[in-house]
């Protein structure tokens, strides 16, 4: 009978399952398959606060937990002749889960834009309509097909994994993350350096690297004290972060030194951009913890990565213009030219 209406003998209640609504299903779950397999994924770099990123692991393992619950009370129903919940017969089910309310939130996600967060939507969707036409079959007494309860075990297995994944990537973006100035540390640095240079030499655009390092740093610590030193670092890293773009990376190198590095300019062009930071830095008043301000500066050495030459190379370049800066009264940028 080609009629869209149903009656379930397990509930006695009318069920409306169209058969457009059931082809629809069938096809999500098996366009949705096919997509998940040639998903690659993207590297993820979040422009986050270190304690926004933290919120977002804890948001994923109560997610992971909520699933894995979803997960196993499907199997109890379907081997079992559990209750069903009723919420997983709708068409909507897929954004009434713990999952759905997350993920379709009102706000815009910080994960919207990489690949790997925009595939679980289409994999748990296509989840919730297997999932939804096999409990049909079993509350019809019909015995669900192979194929069917295969790719709904593999989809929700498959979210399983990739969720996991996700938030081992967020917590490796942690770990990279220096936790008092929220720039980059240097775990990962020279990988991420030596892309930078073969993108630079690619698109036949240079690349620069500037190292910089806080002037009298160690008398803040000890006249201020070392909350004082923190206040400065956290701050001033903050301002110079701000002023750039989005796409030049911060690194701390160590200590009060930090490397900068801004693809798509030549030489001239990013000293430029990075006396302006100098110029505002010295103007910055940096709030100290007992309520004062202070005043700090730093000073600036400059190189161009050569896209033939070693990155490190480019880096004791830079720190060889740094200690010219140094030299000649600090508080200022110094440039390395070759020969």
């Amino acid at each position: 009978m080609g009629s869209a209406e149903e009656r379930t003998p397990a509930t006695g209640g009318l069920i409306f399952l169209s058969l457009s609504s059931q082809r629809a299903a069938k096809d999500l779950v098996r366009r949705t398959d096919i997509a998940a397999i040639a998903n690659q994924g993207q590297a993820i770099s979040l422009p986050l606060e270190r304690g926004a990123i933290q919120d977002l692991t804890e948001d994923l393992e109560i997610i992971i937990a909520a699933h894995l619950a979803w997960f196993r009370q499907l199997n109890r129903s379907l081997i079992y002749g559990g209750q069903v919940n009723q919420a997983d017969l709708g068409e909507d089910a897929h954004l009434r889960s713990p999952f759905g309310q997350w993920y379709y939130g009102s706000e815009p996600h910080p994960l919207a834009e990489f690949t790997d967060y925009t595939a679980l939507g289409a994999t748990q969707q296509a989840m919730h309509a297997a999932a939804r036409l096999i409990l049909f079959d079993v509350m019809d007494h019909r015995r669900p097909s192979p194929e069917l309860y295969d790719q709904c075990m593999d989809l929700a297995l498959r979210l399983n994994t990739n969720l996991r994944r996700l938030q081992l990537e967020i917590i490796g973006e942690l770990l990279s993350t220096d936790s008092l100035t929220g720039c980059a540390s240097r775990r990962g640095m020279m990988n991420k350096l030596r892309e930078e240079q073969a993108r630079a030499e690619r698109i036949q655009r240079p690349c620069c690297l500037c190292l910089l390092d806080f002037d009298h740093f160690k008398r803040i610590n000890d006249e201020l004290g070392h909350p004082a030193g923190d206040a400065v670092l956290r701050q001033g890293m903050r301002f110079i972060a701000n002023a750039l773009r989005k796409y030049d990376t911060v690194f701390r190198y160590g200590g009060e030194e930090f490397l900068i590095c801004l693809p798509g300019l030549p030489l001239h062009d990013a000293s430029l951009v990075i006396e302006r930071i100098r110029e505002g830095l010295e103007r910055l008043a940096i709030r100290l913890p007992d309520g004062s301000t202070h005043s700090v500066t730093a000073s600036f050495g400059m190189a161009e990565m050569h896209p033939r030459r070693e990155v490190e190379e480019a880096i004791a370049n830079a720190d060889m213009a740094l200690l010219r800066a140094k030299e000649l009264g600090r508080n200022r940028v110094e440039l390395w030219q070759h020969g």
